[in-house]
């Protein structure tokens, strides 16, 4: 089986879908390359990543969480943002690790020869701060660090002016949630996509679902969280989670990965 599925976009940009769902992001500039986020680690993305290019490498998680960082032992440094770094720490423990296995096991994904014990104590591996609006030369392609606070109060994106385009992961994602603990408020994260929508961009990447979104869609998301209405919204709760105050808010079809929604709490709004 393989693990990673591949989306060419064009010859310079990418995304490589773990077999749990989780997408990271490659761009391929001149002289370098970037990887936004490293997956769950259970399959080797370095050795994927190597398979398009073999030109040295910048890796950045998108913030903290499991899904995004666990694959990080796998290089050498990690760019993540200061308020991210203790989320992550905590997301690439054993506890989580050890979900992350049984998840692989319930999808029937988890590699014959996995060494499972070492996966387990992998760590969040070396992590550097990265700065709101750093610039990253890949060579005749330029990243630049966007905060969008909101699913996690350090969660970054990266926009590349000359494309036209921006890299979000789960700032929004067709069911963005705002209710975990990490998360920021509802006004805060309104904030992000109203400072966000400012720039100069045609489309974005996002996390989970492998396509080209237009802005007119982060447009979307705005007005649903400028909207929510708790009288219209559903109570929800996820494995892991159920013990927390979600609801879901949505113009649309609930749950519908054409359309989008708030998970959010109604006390952190």
């Amino acid at each position: 089986m393989n693990y990673f599925t591949v989306f060419k976009y064009d010859d310079n940009l990418y995304q490589i879908k773990d077999a749990l769902g989780v997408l990271s992001t490659l761009v391929i500039g001149e002289d370098k390359a970037l990887l936004f986020d490293t997956g769950y680690g259970i399959g080797n993305i370095k050795e994927e990543v190597e398979k398009i290019t073999k030109k040295p490498l910048v890796v950045v998680n998108s913030h903290g969480h499991m899904d995004h960082s666990c694959g990080n032992y796998l290089f050498d440094e990690i760019l993540i943002h200061q308020k991210d770094i203790s989320l992550c720490i905590e997301h690439n423990g054993v506890k989580r690790r050890k979900r992350n296995i049984e998840s692989a096991q319930k999808m029937n994904c988890l590699p014959e020869d996995f060494d499972i014990e070492a996966y387990l104590n992998k760590g969040a591996g070396k992590l550097k701060p990265i700065e709101y609006y750093d610039v990253i030369d890949l060579g005749g392609t330029k990243l630049e660090v966007i905060p969008m606070p909101g699913h996690t109060k350090g969660s970054i994106a990266l926009y590349n002016k000359d494309k036209r385009l921006i890299l979000v992961s789960d700032a929004t994602c067709p069911f963005v949630w705002l209710f975990l603990k990490e998360s920021e408020p509802v006004s805060v994260y309104l904030n992000s996509l109203r400072e966000v929508l400012k720039l100069e961009f045609d489309n974005f990447l996002v996390g989970h679902g492998a396509r080209m979104f237009p802005k007119s869609k982060m447009v979307d998301f705005y007005n649903i969280a400028n909207t929510i209405d708790l009288n219209k919204s559903v109570k929800v709760s996820f494995n892991n989670f159920d013990n927390l105050n979600s609801y879901c808010f949505t113009h649309g079809k609930m749950y519908d990965q054409d359309d989008c929604g708030i998970v959010f709490d109604p006390n952190k709004m």
